[in-house]
């Protein structure tokens, strides 16, 4: 294009220069018309990038499910019951309906029988009869509480007398309470003591009587007597 404006400027000065009114045949001069070179599209490389290849990635394998048991079937022996039993008579006996046996009342538990009294004190090998009872009336006590009894000695028929060297109480646990010393049964001899037993339990007191001198008691030569049948006593 720049070409044909120059070629044309040409032209024109040329025809400038000539002089007027002279008739002088010029000839058209041909002038070439450029040629349109297309320019070349510059191609530019294109990289083509790879294709990322995945990471193989570790793909869990699910572990199965346990097993349920199998559910625990009914017993199907009875595959059509009966739909209405209301026609059947309950009090009518069935060989389907067990018969129940009657109840046996309930009987009343007797009471539970009570002790037999203690057996009455008879005369012992030294002829005397002795006994002891409780002074209050029970035979519960506590842990190192003392526990009082009535003390009685006597000859058959209240008459004579017979001496004795210890008089007093003995415990089933081995303790002993000397209430009397060197006395005399005149007849009848009735005296009031306690003894304390600090071991809780079931035990058992008795009026014990030496009839020898208060020396001869001390020695294993005493002739000690434990008169039956005692008093029944309870420690808490």
């Amino acid at each position: 294009m720049s070409t044909a404006l120059l070629v044309f400027g040409l032209g024109c000065s040329l025809l400038a220069r000539l002089p007027i009114g002279s008739e002088t045949e010029i000839e058209p001069t041909r002038t070439p018309l450029p040629t349109f070179t297309p320019t070349a599209v510059a191609q530019v490389p294109i990289s083509v990038l790879p294709t990322p290849t995945p990471f193989p990635s570790d793909t869990p394998t699910p572990e199965p499910l346990p097993t349920e048991p199998p559910l625990h079937q009914p017993n199907r022996r009875l595959l059509n019951p009966p739909k209405n039993l209301s026609h059947l008579n309950p009090n009518q006996p069935s060989h389907r309906r067990p018969r129940r046996s009657p109840q046996p009342e309930p009987t009343e538990v007797p009471p539970p029988a009570e002790p037999p009294p203690p057996s009455e004190p008879s005369v012992g090998a030294n002829g005397v009869i002795g006994k002891i009872e409780f002074r209050d009336g029970r035979d519960t006590y506590s842990v190192g509480e003392k526990i009082f009894v009535k003390i009685e000695a006597k000859l058959p028929g209240e008459k004579g007398q017979k001496p004795f060297g210890v008089l007093g109480l003995t415990a089933s646990t081995g303790a002993f309470q000397t209430s009397w010393s060197s006395g005399t049964i005149d007849g009848v001899f009735r005296h009031e003591d306690g003894l304390a037993l600090n071991a809780p339990g079931n035990h058992k007191l008795w009026l014990s009587i030496c009839f020898s001198s208060i020396d001869v008691c001390q020695g294993p030569d005493g002739n000690w007597e434990r008169f039956e049948p005692g008093l029944d006593v309870i420690v808490q």
